[in-house]
């Protein structure tokens, strides 16, 4: 019978294969940020990137980005659980407006205000993801791309 590996040992070993790919480090972060911050946090912060090793959160909050610097080490230990000990190496807080993409969308009554989420179609890879919070972490952090991608 073949050794039980971890979640964090397959998915370093993915990531080391594909050479530390930026986009794949900042979609996994995003995708267990709610995890890692917890559930009153998680609307307030958003995971902007991931880049050598740094991951880069926003808030819209000063006094937020201040307490959270106080975190830094529980939330790498954190992510080093998820991602395994050398994908994320530090932490940087930085004060910005979201994105505006509703990742962890609340109840809301049924109104016709448009949504924030752009008019783009998904690439057929994030469509077919069956995780439904997977999958909402890869579209907030395609959307996210684009948009960036179209002030540039």
């Amino acid at each position: 019978m073949s050794k039980v590996a971890s979640l964090a040992q397959i998915i370093e070993g993915f990531m080391t294969n594909w050479s530390r790919s930026s986009l794949l480090q900042t979609g996994l972060a995003s995708y267990y940020w709610p995890r890692v911050i917890g559930e009153a946090l998680k609307e307030k912060t958003e995971v902007s990137q991931v880049k050598n090793g740094i991951l880069w959160v926003k808030t819209p909050d000063p006094a937020l980005a201040y307490n959270l610097t106080f975190f830094k080490k529980e939330i790498i230990n954190k992510y080093r659980r998820f991602l395994g000990k050398e994908n994320i190496r530090g932490v940087r807080i930085t004060v910005g407006a979201l994105s505006g993409v509703d990742v962890y969308p609340k109840k809301r009554e049924n109104n016709s205000k448009s949504s924030s989420v752009p008019a783009l179609s998904l690439p057929a890879e994030i469509v077919s993801i069956p995780d439904p919070d997977l999958k909402q972490a890869f579209t907030s952090f395609y959307y996210a791309h684009e948009r960036w991608k179209s002030r540039s």
